[in-house]
């Protein structure tokens, strides 16, 4: 091919990107991009559910122990330690408890049928996917609501699903698949309420709702109330706000609202405050009374012996004792710098891969191009924020809902992490899936912030979303727990096996999978 052949070329080429360009743009706002990522991400979580050996990483085996310890009993209302639940810590006073109880009843149907564990097992795996992809749904309407063009909207989701963590806490049996999508509701509700106090139609329904799913999700787990408490926050400031400083005017229009309803719906309005409010009562509300403490410690509930079969605590336990027998200060008292090793890790963990018990928990360290375009979104993000902050949440009470919501929650699991390092000298509370009930939240306020900096440039936003869509890509999502893994990762059957190992080998061919150890000290973990 001559020298004149090859300028040809790349001149068509180069005549033809904007074209190209432009049909990408168009597809990415597409429902059909859209649907495919839906797609995508149920195909990702499925292949975890039926390829993944029991128990998986993330406290599976708690977990489905509590679902089979709240099978015994119709009610949640436990008076004493179940027989043999030693292992699962105080489960009497144990404030994150819905889903066990909720999932405890597909549980004892599937039960009666089906007497393989495994495929008990995988059953409720699928109904966990069900959990994650109805919030996937329902956080693509808060991208929709806080002004996210559909382009973005999409493209975060696809990010979102390629995040290795993912898909493999969706495909096992977790409580945090079910807060993902309630969280999602909560703030729903709240952008409605906003709105309604905003015009001064403040609805005595859509508030005791909301008082409703945020009280029941804090059951879900106690994590959800740094967010219920930011959602809280948020609302009463812009109603004293939307007032002119005049609460009672608020309180008049809720009198009114409540006037205004029939007696079914006022009924239902009651019902849905005296019910979770009374089940949050029993567990929260009698622990602080009785113990000083949402969460108490095991050991003032049970004895020391019994807590002892608990590993969590066990290990925290000996770890402490450690640490006040030894001499040498610890390395990351420094909250700064406790901060920075936080934050490394969160990433890490975001995307790494990890084994369960069956191997010792295994942990590989993620694939080197998805985990650097996280790292390169994220700087991107934090740069463009500090320049454009204004502009971002400017008009947009949404939007700010959304940065007091995720500032709370961050700032509550950073300190929570922090008092458990100082008890014991061990880095812990550092995992990654922590961030999945915000992290579109942030991908939201980022990803306004950084579509303002380059808003004079279509082609060059077009150009940006492709790179990190194709790094992703290049190994995010299901591909890591695939690359990394090897058959003492699936299940114990010989078809799944089989069909993982030719998996294996196709990714390993078609990816760039870096090393399963480095060397260089950016890898902390080796």
């Amino acid at each position: 091919m001559t020298f004149k052949v090859k300028l040809r070329l790349l001149g068509i080429i180069f005549q033809g990107m904007p074209k190209l360009l432009n049909r990408f743009l168009n597809y990415l706002r597409s429902n059909r991009f859209y649907y495919l990522i839906i797609g995508v991400f149920i195909l990702e979580a499925c292949w975890i559910a039926v390829s993944a050996a029991y128990p998986q990483a993330f406290d599976e085996n708690f977990h489905f122990g509590l679902i089979k310890v709240y099978s015994h009993y119709w009610l949640p209302f436990l008076t004493h330690q179940p027989p043999g639940a030693d292992a699962f810590g105080a489960v009497t006073r144990d404030p994150s408890y819905l889903y066990h109880y909720l999932m405890s009843f597909p549980y004892r149907l599937i039960a009666l049928v089906i007497h393989h564990q495994i495929a008990q097992i995988i059953i409720l795996r699928f109904i966990n996917v069900g959990f994650f992809t109805i919030g996937l749904i329902l956080f693509r309407k808060i991208l929709d609501k806080v002004g996210v063009s559909k382009a973005l909207s999409n493209l975060i989701l696809m990010l979102f699903i390629f995040i290795p963590i993912v898909p493999q806490l969706a495909g096992q049996i977790n409580y945090d698949n079910l807060l993902i999508p309630l969280t999602a509701t909560a703030i729903l509700l709240s952008f409605r309420i906003l709105d309604e106090v905003r015009e001064h139609k403040a609805s005595i329904l859509n508030i005791s709702l909301l008082i409703g799913v945020c009280l029941l999700t804090s059951l879900v787990t106690y994590v959800f109330l740094p967010i219920f408490a930011g959602i809280a926050l948020f609302l009463l400031v812009a109603a004293y706000r939307a007032n002119r400083g005049n609460i009672k005017g608020f309180f008049s229009q809720l009198a009114q609202s409540w006037r205004s309803k029939r007696l079914v719906i006022r009924s239902l309005i009651v019902l849905s405050l005296v019910v979770p409010f009374g089940l949050f009562a029993q567990r929260d509300l009698v622990n602080l009374i009785e113990y000083h403490s949402i969460v108490p410690d095991c050991s003032s509930v049970l004895s020391v012996k019994q807590c002892m079969a608990y590993s969590p605590w066990k290990y925290n336990y000996l770890q402490h004792a450690k640490m006040k027998s030894a001499s040498s200060p610890m390395i990351y008292d420094n909250p700064l710098v406790y901060g920075f090793q936080w934050l490394y890790w969160v990433w890490f963990r975001l995307f790494f891969a990890v084994n369960g018990p069956n191997s010792n928990f295994t942990n590989y360290p993620p694939l080197p191009l998805p985990a650097a375009a996280a790292l390169g979104v994220f700087i991107l993000g934090i740069a463009a924020l500090i320049k454009w902050w204004r502009k971002v949440f400017s008009d947009n009470l949404r939007l700010v809902l959304l940065l007091v919501v995720t500032t709370i929650y961050l700032v509550a699991l950073l300190g929570h992490g922090y008092a458990t390092y100082r008890y014991t000298a061990v880095l812990e509370n550092m995992n990654g899936r922590y961030l999945l009930p915000v992290l579109i939240l942030i991908a939201a306020i980022f990803g306004q912030a950084i579509s303002m900096a380059l808003s004079r440039n279509q082609r060059r936003k077009t150009v940006i979303a492709i790179i990190a869509l194709a790094l992703f890509i290049e190994g995010g999502g299901v591909l890591t727990f695939i690359d990394r893994s090897d058959p003492s990762w699936d299940v114990h059957n010989k078809t799944i096996i089989k069909v993982n190992n030719v998996a294996r080998k196709v990714v390993k061919k078609t990816i760039v999978s870096g090393k399963k150890r480095y060397s260089s000290h950016i890898w902390f973990f080796n």
